[in-house]
């Protein structure tokens, strides 16, 4: 399904990013907590979160046509995908989003129906329930407004734009289909209050701005699906496997490439490309291969040559963890080069 965006929608897209780093920002986003959920990004990141990498498959004599003799290579940055890491928060989001989106367009093309953002809010006096009991009776209430399914999320919190300070007012936000009626009478029964938001300019946006700061606690889903779009009930086709390479099909695997000059970084921007495989090499998974490091060699200040010439830097185990200055710095053997704590290291002979 291609999606054809106007001005007004890119209007409040835009808006929507500005509100979400404005609550981001608030006094108290950080500290509130009620029953165990919190918001988002309230946790420090893992060393790894947002390091750039390389996979690729080096499998060349398996391409052919216009990839024959190539390698193909692609950078990525490393994400732990938690919704309470400060710096991989925006990953979930959109990993979360997209493939919500995928499910409700495919249930959209099935039954012919638009999708329909929901907000179901208990009164008051059931604000003390815990959030099982609510999400029970907010699912009655959607059946008895003839919602047949969706997604929901559970919303712990709210924001008050005079003070910039959240506070304690449990909602759901639901993205689902049905004639959602009767909203009135339901009010007026039992105190809960339901709004038809109507349909959305997008899926994936609404999803990303409902997920920014939904409510998040552990072995807890921020995100549920059920009725008629439940995991029993809709099956949806996997994505593609971004894992494999387009043209052998074969396993991607983390690579770098280690030429003249030593270990090169990748650089940290998306990069897919298919080049020669001069210098590119498979990291192993064995404890001693972390990331690779540049090596630095002695130059004999007779000759001008380097005391090494790079070709089996390393092999010897027992000479590299024996020697002082590795031990000393924490440094690693690996069997191509040394590797001392992501830190350039002298080798001496």
């Amino acid at each position: 399904m291609s999606l054809q965006i106007t001005y007004p929608a890119f209007k409040r897209s835009n808006d929507r990013t500005e509100i979400f780093e404005q609550m981001h920002e608030s006094q108290n986003w950080t500290s509130i907590e009620h029953d165990g959920w919190h918001l988002p990004a309230i946790d420090e990141p893992k060393e790894d979160c947002a390091k750039w990498m390389t996979k690729g498959c080096l499998d060349h004599k398996n391409h052919h046509g216009e990839f024959k003799g190539k390698v193909y290579i692609k950078t990525f940055q490393k994400s732990c995908y938690r919704a309470s890491c400060q710096t991989c928060y925006k990953k979930w989001m959109a990993r979360e989003s997209n493939k919500a989106t995928r499910r409700i367009e495919t249930y959209e093309k099935l039954s012919k129906n638009p999708v329909k953002h929901i907000i179901v809010s208990p009164p008051a006096w059931l604000h003390h329930k815990p959030k099982k009991e609510l999400a029970k009776m907010a699912y009655k209430i959607l059946k008895e407004v003839k919602a047949v399914g969706g997604a929901i999320i559970f919303h712990p919190f709210r924001y008050y734009k005079t003070s910039k300070t959240w506070y304690y007012s449990p909602h759901f936000h639901v993205m689902g289909f049905g004639w959602v009626s009767k909203t009135e009478d339901i009010f007026n029964k039992n105190g809960w209050l339901v709004k038809n938001k109507g349909t959305r300019d997008s899926t994936f946006a609404t999803f990303y701005y409902m997920l920014s700061h939904a409510g998040i606690k552990t072995r807890n889903h921020s995100l549920v699906w059920f009725g008629e779009l439940s995991y029993r009930k809709l099956k949806v086709e996997k994505e593609p496997d971004s894992s494999k390479c387009p043209a052998c099909n074969g396993q991607l695997h983390l690579v770098f490439h280690y030429g003249l000059f030593g270990y090169m970084p990748p650089p940290e921007t998306d990069v897919e490309l298919w080049t020669d495989p001069e210098g590119w090499r498979i990291l192993d998974n064995d404890p001693f291969h972390k990331l690779p490091v540049r090596v630095v060699r002695n130059r004999n200040p007779r000759s001008g040559n380097y005391n090494n010439n790079g070709q089996g830097v390393g092999t010897d185990y027992s000479r590299w963890l024996g020697a002082e200055k590795t031990t000393s710095q924490n440094c690693e053997a690996s069997s191509e080069f040394l590797i001392c704590d992501g830190n350039e290291q002298d080798v001496k002979q």
